[in-house]
């Protein structure tokens, strides 16, 4: 079996080839199938190849062990697959060595979630609307500065889905970043993106899993609704998160925000949204904090006085 990337792609019968000796090719499928950048030939260039096999192994890493048997590689399979640590762990050192970071992409219908995700994989802009009704992947690798290269996948979560999802504890295990798409030009749009950005926030704050939030003002090249610049920056200030990323994928505008969503995966302690409800309980448990502090410094203060007491009642007494 022989697999080149010479002419800078890899053919689709290279890949059938490839995984001829498995039970099936596990790329034909979804989520694979469409998940991935692909040249005019259906082929599958070396950052494609790797990045189907990242997301593989994100989704199913035991599948993801059993094809690299499967298609005969030699060495250890353990060795293969890198466990990281916890993304909470992560938070609270502020710090992440991660190399393939997770996005889930929330927004309501016709916000603009597919068509980024789209421009992510070089696929044209639909010129007609297709809702997406199910969980959607897109994976591709980012060139970050110093030549650095992280893989970024993207989870598009449809807007009747977002209910469900929140509705586990560990819905937010996985994500590394979170990614709020609404149509600048729609104040329903912004209103309903609100919503989610704020739920999501609240899930975070209640379950340990909070996550860096962006939020994404897609159809720039459209009219804004009459308050969106004051509203968005209103909410954006009072959650502590970045200034609304504003983006046209219709003219191919779009300030760097694969590599910023990347920047906020990279530091998982900031732009992290506080809801009002999250400020509250943070102030309250600052202040039983310095109750128990000072509850602490009595009962020690009480303690130390006890003890000096006793040396000093022994002393009197040996002395009578």
């Amino acid at each position: 079996m022989s697999m080149h990337f010479m002419d800078g792609a890899l053919r689709s019968a290279e890949v059938e080839d490839l995984f001829s000796t498995a039970p099936e090719n596990p790329w034909n499928e979804a989520p694979y199938v469409e998940a991935a950048q692909k040249t005019a030939l259906g082929g599958l260039s070396l950052d494609g190849f790797l990045s189907l096999w990242a997301l593989m192994t994100l989704l199913d890493p035991i599948r993801s062990v059993e094809t690299l048997i499967y298609i005969g590689y030699g060495g250890d399979p353990s060795s293969a697959i890198r466990v990281t640590r916890r993304r909470r762990v992560d938070r609270k050192k502020q710090q992440t060595d991660r190399t393939v970071y997770q996005c889930f992409v929330f927004g309501p219908k016709e916000s603009g979630k597919s068509a980024l995700l789209n421009s992510f994989i070089g696929r044209p802009f639909p010129e007609e609307y297709v809702s997406t009704t199910r969980d959607r992947y897109a994976v591709n690798v980012v060139d970050q500065p110093a030549g650095v290269k992280k893989t970024l996948v993207l989870r598009e979560i449809p807007e009747e889905g977002v209910k469900e999802l929140l509705s586990k504890k560990d819905a937010l295990a996985a994500c590394d970043v979170a990614v709020f798409v609404h149509d600048s030009s729609r104040e329903p749009s912004w209103e309903k993106a609100t919503e989610m950005l704020v739920d999501v926030a609240s899930q975070g704050e209640a379950t340990g899993y909070e996550v860096p939030c962006l939020i994404v003002a897609a159809k720039d090249d459209l009219d804004p609704f009459l308050t969106e610049i004051q509203d968005s920056t209103r909410v954006s200030q009072d959650m502590g998160i970045e200034a609304p990323i504003p983006l046209s994928t219709k003219l191919g505008d779009f300030s760097n925000i694969f590599q910023r969503v990347v920047r906020a995966a990279e530091h998982p302690h900031l732009s992290i949204p506080e809801t009002s409800a999250g400020k509250s309980r943070k102030q309250y448990h600052r202040l039983i904090n310095r109750s128990l502090v000072f509850v602490s410094v009595g009962a020690a203060v009480a303690i130390v006085g006890l003890a000096a007491y006793r040396v000093y009642a022994a002393r009197r007494n040996s002395s009578s």
